[in-house]
């Protein structure tokens, strides 16, 4: 839980961590017995290497310039301790990143430990940097459910409270289990409109990149790239063209009307699954030829500004095999090149929740699964690939299946059971 006790000005104060040992790239240039001198700060960047600084931020790179620099053996800011390359360290110079962690203990000072063991005290301060967003549990808000914002330096002070800003300017604060890098709310009443999700803290304000969609926008299938809503509203595909096009289904539990399942048909799964082709009812396949191709409702110039999006709900434990979404080039499949031996090679985003969670679920609920195309970076089976251009993103494959990054040799008795809806290709806006 997040300490609400905490002063503002401790916050304020809150540093830098930098602890490494090592042989300094030119012993004989400094008295082993002379005291380390720091005169700035200044940044790495050429362009701004005029430009000191005074306060430093965690995670930031700076070069620290002074004098008899190189007899020092260990950097320690707080409690928090970080390794430097030796060869980043010269009699004047140390270059080094700061922590991303939050110390436990604010003295605001560095210790440097020199070689002949002194500890010399260099009073320094250093500002939180504003509140990062890494994923957002759902990307549509419905009244009284309950989302999850995972990210860092989510952190309160006495005098300012985290905030989180909903489409429509309506504002909701964090729940008491919230902490520095989990904030969770409950959807209040009255979200009509799609846009922007933010969380504010003391130290700044951060948007969450994607469009969040209200819920009766997600209802009609009135959500921006939408590519398959599997009840063919709006001009959203009802299932896709291929071996597999999808089966649509009723969930159990009410999102937007059908949803694509994957069940294996009701059969188990359990032993070696090692090379197991699992097709049918667990593979939707959308290859399109090049004059009818719904993909180019989105054009794609920057693949670093564009991700997949789509809802999931799992309603039995998962314990095997991983959830992949393979984007495709009317090379590698087609209307005209219709084949399997491209599913091994593509780049793709493979969802393993049951990897930390063995009998991974989503507890009665749907989750938003955000999959920027930047992250599309292994094969199916686990390995590197080279990541995507746009001219992968003609068709799509979506499976159940693939080792991943687990282990299919001894899968222990699982029935499948994955609803999935609303997949769409999204382009950041904040």
């Amino acid at each position: 839980m997040i300490k609400r006790d905490i002063k503002t000005v401790l916050l304020l104060l809150v540093g830098l961590v930098t602890s490494f040992t090592f042989v300094a790239c030119d012993d004989d240039e400094t008295d082993s017995n002379a005291d380390p001198v720091v005169r700035y700060f200044r940044p790495t960047d050429a362009n701004k290497a005029d430009s000191m600084i005074v306060n430093l931020s965690l995670g930031q790179t700076v070069a620290m310039i002074g004098e008899n620099l190189d007899n020092i053996v260990g950097i320690k800011f707080n409690d928090q301790e970080v390794a430097l390359n030796p060869c980043y360290v010269t009699p004047t110079a140390i270059i080094f990143t700061t922590p991303v962690a939050i110390p436990g203990e604010v003295t605001n000072k560095l210790y440097f430990t020199c070689k002949n063991g002194k500890v010399v005290e260099y009073a320094t301060e250093t500002l939180l940097p504003e509140p990062s967003i890494d994923n957002v549990s759902k990307g549509y808000l419905k009244a009284g459910d309950v989302v999850t914002i995972k990210g860092n330096y989510f952190i309160p002070t006495e005098d300012t409270p985290i905030e989180i800003t909903l489409p429509g300017g309506i504002t909701v604060s964090p729940d008491a289990s919230s902490t520095y890098t989990t904030l969770t709310f409950t959807v209040p009443e009255g979200i009509t409109k799609s846009g922007s999700l933010s969380v504010e803290s003391a130290f700044g304000i951060t948007n969450w990149p994607y469009e969040i969609f209200a819920y009766s926008d997600l209802q009609e299938s009135n959500v921006e790239g939408l590519l398959f809503d599997f009840d063919g509203k709006n001009g959203a595909m009802e299932t896709a063209n291929g071996w597999r096009p999808g089966y649509p289904a009723d969930p159990s539990v009410e999102l937007s009307g059908k949803a694509c399942l994957f069940d294996n048909g009701g059969a188990e799964l359990e032993g070696d699954l090692t090379g197991t082709w699992l097709e049918d009812n667990m593979t939707l396949n959308y290859w399109p030829s090049a004059d009818d191709n719904i993909l180019t409702r989105v054009p794609v110039s920057n693949i670093e500004d564009y991700a997949y999006q789509l809802e999931i709900f799992v309603e039995n434990p998962w314990t095997a095999m991983c959830f992949a979404v393979q984007p495709t080039s009317l090379d590698a499949v087609s209307a005209s090149n219709m084949q399997n031996k491209y599913y091994n090679k593509v780049s793709s985003y493979l969802y393993e929740p049951y990897i930390s969670n063995p009998e991974f679920t989503t507890e009665g609920q749907w989750i938003t699964l955000t999959m920027p195309l930047t992250e599309f970076t292994r094969t199916i089976e686990g390995k590197s690939s080279e990541g995507l251009s746009p001219s992968d993103l003609a068709g799509l494959t979506i499976r159940w299946a693939g080792a991943g990054s687990g282990d299919l040799t001894k899968v222990a008795k699982m029935q499948p059971k994955l609803y999935f809806d609303n997949v769409r290709l999204v382009k950041k806006k904040y």
